[in-house]
């Protein structure tokens, strides 16, 4: 008689099939040991969180975190969220927050990141703030803007990598753009890498166009100073001689190497 045991089909078929179900297991089971767990603490998030009395506002909103406070203890920030991201690894792309918006509409505005601030009081206060800390080589951005246009129809269309407007209140603001010295400074306050037909426009009204204070102008030799709307009237330093230019066509120079003179 012999004594290994039979196994019928349908017994073979669940036999197997609870085989591959124990290995698929072993293998997710693994996988999930090697990740370190999400550690998580608190109340549990709802799409509306509301502490305080804080102004309410028109929001058509899926989430909505609101936080009313009067604080007049000891100085700290107070968050309505917080994200703190660390990445170690040597290959990555780590972006702590990322807001994506693909718009149809042709009514109304679209906007990816609104940012507003109502300052009642004398502190310091900011739209938007960023800070960067420089260790390492490479590329360090306080803000990085990078566009792209590719419409070819006829209509008037403006692509503007940055856009700051002086929109209400009655009072003028002082600067639109300020670059100033904190407890460093920057070798280049504006830098113009780029090509097209104008560095600089200012078609403003402006009663100075241009104030240097106390410092200088400097053009590379052969680069003009234009003296009319046009471009025509020139004066430029070449070859040892300031030129005055109509067109291309020198009418007047001054030898810089000659003796002194009146002229």
């Amino acid at each position: 008689m012999s004594t290994k045991a039979t196994i019928p089909p349908g017994g073979r078929r669940q036999f197997i099939l609870a085989g591959l179900i124990s290995l698929i297991a072993g293998l997710f089971g693994g996988r999930r040991a090697t990740a370190a767990p999400a550690k998580t603490t608190g109340d549990p998030m709802t799409t509306h969180m509301r502490q305080g009395e804080p102004p309410v506002q028109p929001l058509d909103t899926m989430l909505l975190f609101e936080r009313g406070d009067d604080n007049n203890g000891r100085a700290m920030t107070h968050e309505v969220l917080s994200l703190i991201h660390q990445e170690k690894g040597k290959n990555s792309y780590p972006w702590t927050m990322y807001a994506s918006l693909e718009t149809h509409h042709e009514t109304g505005d679209a906007c990816v990141v609104c940012a507003r601030l109502h300052k009642h009081g004398p502190g310091w206060s900011s739209g938007l703030h960023s800070e960067v800390f420089n260790h390492h080589r490479g590329v360090a951005l306080g803000v990085n803007i990078e566009m792209s246009n590719d419409y070819t129809g006829p209509a008037e269309t403006k692509a503007i990598g940055l856009n700051i407007q002086a929109v209400g209140g009655s009072a003028p603001m002082e600067h639109g753009i300020q670059v100033h010295d904190g407890g460093n400074h920057f070798e280049t306050a504006i830098h113009l890498a780029g090509k097209g037909s104008t560095g600089i426009d200012l078609p403003g009204n402006f009663q100075v166009g241009l104030n240097l204070h106390n410092n200088n102008i400097r053009l590379g030799e052969g680069a003009c100073v234009e003296l009319d709307g046009k471009g025509q009237i020139r004066l430029r330093y070449k070859n040892n001689r300031i030129e005055f230019l109509n067109g291309d066509r020198c009418f007047a120079h001054l030898d810089v190497n000659a003796a002194d003179h009146l002229v």
